[in-house]
């Protein structure tokens, strides 16, 4: 009997296929990736030792990929060192979720591969993989769109574009809104309950002590009454706000205009009586700041002045949770405004985007080289379908043909049609190449004023250049995704703000905090 041969810790390689739901995805797709994935490892003297799995599930959804969950908790485990994809696109279309998991791979030891992309070693491709990302993000909401033109226009004639009906309303066999007799008196009820300045806690009790449920077959609570209030497909208002159409009169009124304005005027009332609620900061350097004195990650927590002015601040989370950190807070703009001001004045100059859009030029054209295995087994399949095709029409002009041959050609053709259509969606959302002065040119727009830099701005940069800031109460260490070897001054010997990191100098940026 044949020894199974033994894996070396370190090189413990596992596989994730996925492939998106839709009538037009097949397990094919599972194929075509594990057979590129296997060439992958042989040619790097690996053997793929287990494979997780989600099949019809979007690459958005990543809660919901139960064999991808499930690869996350064994990462934990330290059942394997390696991972490999097909592509960046099968792990995650969504940059967040992308970023979060990726990190916890990363600390769990776990390194990831790619078996039809090109990957750039090293600090810097990371903002490669992060520019690979938002492209596939791009074009995963670019293909969306044009998938969702048929429902827009459905909406645009008032129709329903999804499952679920608002109480009181149903739909005919056109998915046109009609009025749902049965519930529509409970519409009425709650309608002239609230406008006579009833609350919504006594609606809510008399609905359920009726043995009344909403559109989900649930009890009614307190958020449920304010919903069915401003909802105005009550008053005859088609709303589809994914496609921003609004049609007056396409829906049957179950309340009169009279009855509705009576209604809003009360929930107007209603909300100014209420406490104001403070608004909720973005902390930007969440999961990226550290303590430098006990090594524990910061977090965003506020405060209170006599005035009730709200302040924001990071703070130790090893103090925060009373432990014997005597590091100090430090307020969120303070912290967020030397990072981004780090970051344009060590990584936005012309000579590091330079080298940035030479690396992204050369990784992109090693990836146009790489074989497109999807395309080739669907060509395959579309060439066999062809042959068969041929062969059935030969035997019917022969005269030969049965029956049951004319209903096996409407089966290949119909065939045929699906493989069309996926070889055309390939085309869709195939990548653009771009060339490096394109690239630099993508790069040179974080090159704006200070003036001109806005949230969303800090928020893109920090993430796309920042791997880890530690802090004590004296100094700030931010460490970028670009190594030394990468920028154009390359002295290594002499840089004073740069620390080893395996096989790279990572460009650090130092900066000295005066005592508050």
């Amino acid at each position: 009997m044949a020894r199974k041969k033994k894996v070396s810790p370190g090189n413990r390689l596992v596989a994730y296929y996925r492939y998106s739901g839709g009538s037009q995805q097949t397990e094919q797709s599972i194929e075509g990736q594990r057979r590129d994935c296997e060439a992958y490892a042989r040619q790097h003297g690996l053997t793929i030792v287990h494979e997780y799995i989600d099949r019809h599930i979007s690459g958005r959804g990543v809660e919901s990929r139960l064999a991808f969950q499930q690869m996350i908790a064994d990462s934990s485990k330290h059942l394997f060192d390696l991972v490999i994809c097909w592509k960046t696109d099968r792990f995650a279309r969504n940059r967040y979720d992308s970023a979060v998991y990726k990190k916890k791979l990363r600390d769990n030891g776990v390194r990831i591969l790619y078996a039809a992309e090109s990957s750039v070693e090293g600090p810097e491709g990371i903002i490669l993989e992060g520019l690979m990302e938002s492209l596939a993000e791009y074009y995963s909401a670019e293909l969306a769109q044009k998938m969702r033109r048929g429902m827009r226009e459905s909406a645009l004639k008032g129709k329903a574009i999804n499952p679920n009906r608002p109480l009181g309303l149903t739909t005919d066999e056109h998915k046109r809104f009609i009025i749902d007799e049965k519930n529509a008196p409970t519409i009425r009820f709650i309608f002239e309950h609230y406008a006579a300045g009833e609350s919504s806690a006594s609606i809510v009790d008399q609905l359920n002590a009726a043995g009344l449920r909403t559109s989900k077959g649930n009890s009614f609570n307190k958020c449920s009454i304010p919903r069915i209030i401003q909802n105005e497909a009550y008053h005859g208002v088609y709303i589809c706000k994914a496609y921003d159409v609004r049609i007056d009169g396409a829906i049957p009124a179950i309340i009169d205009d009279d009855l509705w304005k009576r209604a809003q005027k009360m929930l107007t009332l209603n909300k100014q009586h209420r406490a104001p609620h403070s608004s909720h900061a973005d902390y930007l350097l969440s999961g990226k700041l550290f303590c430098g004195c006990c090594h524990s990650l910061m977090r965003g927590i506020s405060g209170h002045n006599c005035r009730n002015d709200v302040y924001y601040y990071y703070a130790c989370g090893n103090k925060a949770d009373g432990g014997t950190c005597k590091k100090k807070n430090i307020p969120k703009d303070v912290a967020e405004n030397l990072v981004v001001n780090a970051i344009c004045e060590n990584i936005l100059r012309p000579d590091t985007l330079e080298d940035l859009a030479d690396a992204i030029a050369a990784a992109q054209q090693a990836d146009v080289n790489q074989p497109d295995p999807e395309r080739a087994m669907l060509e395959q399949n579309l060439a066999d379908v062809h042959r068969k095709i041929n062969n059935i029409i030969e035997s019917i002009e022969n005269g030969t043909a049965s029956s049951r041959l004319s209903a096996r050609l409407a089966d290949l053709e119909q065939q045929e049609s699906t493989l069309n259509y996926q070889l055309e969606s390939l085309k869709e959302i195939h990548p653009p190449v771009l060339d490096r002065e394109r690239i630099l040119f993508l790069l040179e727009q974080f090159l704006i004023s200070p003036n001109e830099r806005t949230e969303d701005y800090n928020r893109r940069i920090i993430d796309t250049f920042v791997n880890r800031i530690e802090i004590t109460d004296t100094e700030m260490l931010i460490y970028f995704n670009l190594s030394e070897a990468s920028a154009s001054e390359k002295q290594k010997n002499s840089q004073p703000n740069s620390c080893s990191t395996g096989n790279h100098l990572v460009r650090v940026a130092r900066i000295e905090l005066t005592a508050s």
